[in-house]
């Protein structure tokens, strides 16, 4: 029997579990003067239980190679190559006059802000294991300042860099991008220190945020390179876990395609996804390579190009996917999708974006919400609540137009689309020319406001306001829905769809790897159930991941240990940080069955940082 002297001291600590969230309240010094010391984190020490075997530590992980520096304005972006063995990486930085800094990550690159353009910066990475061993360090030296700009060149159909104005973003963005997000989950973020471009905060963990450019992509055959068009997006949405959508659509459409991927596009539509499961470029896309590494906040430049005889979509330059098929359309219109990790909120930024071709005039509009008496699409014969709009917006308006983006049911007809404002029941057609008919397909329709309800004469309010289609089901429901009026030379007030920009900053403490645990048999799978024999043993599988955990800070605290609990008593612990906290890693820890009492067990996991942050996974299994 091993001595049970070697736990972690808990001393008097509380212990409160909840939704598999571990919270602990550290014992409280004496009252005295002064402020209270911190006290310093409990450590995890080695323990297995007679019948756990833990693992042990292998030969510490291989030395990064092809370090390679991206310079930016105020900040550097750091890639290399995977190395043997790693679970992450270590990324020490420092220059002349400058604090430096030290940064633990679970991608193969790291963008460092907040720089002076011009200084040099001698950076370090070195590969950690899941025990917390180091490599040897591969070093190279940068500079911020304007690196290549050259993407920059022919953007003349529209440039926007999203300038740091806080009084001024949300009309830019209203002014020159319509941005499509469910009210209360996409927000406009206010912008940190260090931060750059247009900060999208998605706190619902699973919605997406679309920008649609108010001017179309022209096209031009007259180019000598055969690039017939190009769209270029820096960004970093297309980190672990997240996306990053390029549509090129044959009409203003505010979305198309749907999140579950069960809906069709307008034909004609052009779609680039980078995400991680790589990069494609339509339904008919040929893979080229695999995109480079992205970590969580590092900015990578993403470019469609539209040629004479494919598309092609890369990534910093190199080419990722290409797709035989070229658009008929010599104008379309540019829509950027960004989501983060599914279920986690996520801050995305979009620090440039434009395309080439001809400007466009810009439609001088001001955007109105309004909220329809039912999300239903109706069918034409159902009745509708009596619920509607104040007539206000329309007063002072030469012209007005509804904008309803909706999702199609089965037997939808939906080339017949209507809006009820009041009395009036006006035609609704999709925006684009061929639309999708498929069920759970999204469609964005438009009406014309009549002169007759415009100006100062008649009702305060307008009522009922719904959509109809024939053969609309369950399934139809408005996703969003706004007026787009041409302000008269009476002053208004202006109001926009766009959702509101938010006072929540960035995230400064750096988050746990997310912890899993999977029930396995004797050989270490999967199990079908969490039913097991009475006799034999049943290997718990500990897996921690920090890719997205970094989307809050761009770094994460390593994990100095983790402890098995079963049925509430510690059966295992093992420490993670041998040279420093593990970024993650795999942990088969196999537990004997026999003497074990038939019935339902519990099995938790408690993960501790190195600072002495926690966290908490439960699972069960059944002894027959």
């Amino acid at each position: 029997m091993r001595p049970r002297n070697r736990l972690l001291a808990w001393g008097s600590a509380a212990i409160f579990i909840g939704a598999a969230v571990l919270v602990l309240r550290a014992p409280q010094p004496p009252p005295g003067p002064g402020p209270a010391p911190i006290p310093p984190p409990e450590r995890v020490s080695r323990f297995a239980a007679d019948d756990v075997v833990l693992p042990d530590p292998g030969a510490p992980p291989d030395t990064p190679r092809d370090l390679k520096v991206r310079p930016s304005p105020g900040r550097l972006v750091v890639s290399w190559a995977g190395a043997a063995r790693a679970t992450g990486y270590q990324v020490r930085w420092s220059g002349a006059g400058h604090p430096g800094g030290i940064r633990l990550v679970a991608t193969r690159d790291t963008q460092l802000d907040g720089l002076s353009d011009g200084q040099e910066y001698r950076i370090e990475v070195r590969a950690v294991d899941g025990f917390g061993q180091l490599s040897a360090p591969e070093v190279a030296k940068g500079n911020p300042g304007p690196g290549d700009t050259s993407w920059r060149g022919g953007l003349s159909g529209l440039l926007d860099d999203f300038p740091d104005d806080s009084t001024l973003r949300a009309d830019t963005v209203g002014s020159l991008w319509h941005l499509s997000g469910y009210r209360g989950c996409v927000d406009l973020g206010a912008r940190a220190t260090g931060e750059v471009g247009l900060p999208i905060d998605l706190g619902c963990g699973a919605d997406e945020a679309v920008l649609r450019a108010r001017r179309p992509i022209v096209l031009d055959e007259s180019t000598r390179d055969g690039v017939l068009g190009r769209v270029a997006v820096l960004a970093d949405a297309a980190g672990p876990g997240g996306r990053l959508k390029v549509d090129l659509v044959p009409g203003p459409a505010d979305r198309v395609g749907s999140l579950d991927g069960t809906g069709t596009l307008p034909p004609g539509t052009v779609r680039a996804v980078v995400d991680d499961s790589g990069a494609s470029v339509g339904e008919r896309g040929a893979f080229v390579a695999t995109p480079g590494p992205r970590g969580a906040g590092a900015l990578h430049l993403f470019e469609v190009r539209v040629t004479r005889t494919e598309v092609t979509l890369s990534q910093d330059g190199r080419v990722v996917a290409s797709s035989p098929v070229v658009p008929s359309w010599r104008t379309a219109w540019v829509l950027v999708g960004v989501r983060g990790p599914e279920g986690r909120r996520a801050r995305v930024h979009i620090a440039s974006a434009g395309f080439t071709g001809a400007a466009t005039p810009i439609p001088q509009v001001v955007e109105t919400p309004v909220n329809l008496a039912t999300r239903q699409v109706l069918d034409p014969s159902t009745s509708a609540p009596s619920a509607g709009i104040l007539r206000r917006p329309l007063v002072n308006a030469l012209s007005a137009r509804m904008v309803v983006t909706l999702v199609v049911s089965a037997g939808m007809d939906v080339s017949r689309v209507q809006i009820q404002l009041g009395t009036a029941l006006l035609p609704a057609p999709p925006v684009v020319p061929t639309p999708p008919t498929a069920p759970g397909s999204v469609l964005t329709v438009a009406a014309e406001i009549p002169q007759a309800l415009l100006g100062g004469n008649g009702s305060d309010s307008l009522s009922p306001l719904v959509v109809r289609a024939p053969g609309a089901g369950p399934g139809a429901l408005v996703q969003e829905s706004y007026l787009e009026l041409v302000p008269g030379p009476v002053a208004t007030v202006r109001t926009t769809t766009q959702p509101a920009r938010t006072d929540r900053q960035r995230p400064t403490v750096d988050a746990l790897p997310a912890a899993r645990l999977v029930l396995g048999d004797s050989a270490g799978r999967p199990l079908p159930s969490p039913v097991v024999p009475a006799q034999g043993r049943l290997v718990l599988t500990v897996a921690l991941s920090g890719a997205a955990a970094q989307w809050d800070t761009g770094g994460l605290e390593g994990v100095q240990g983790f402890q098995l609990w079963v049925d509430g008593r510690m059966t295992a612990s093992l420490p993670t940080a041998t040279n420093t906290g593990a970024p993650g890693g795999q942990y088969a820890i196999p537990v004997g069955l026999t003497g074990r009492a038939v019935g339902e067990h519990t099995v938790e996991v408690r993960v501790i940082g190195t600072s002495g942050a926690r966290g908490s996974v439960l699972s069960q299994f059944t002894v027959a």
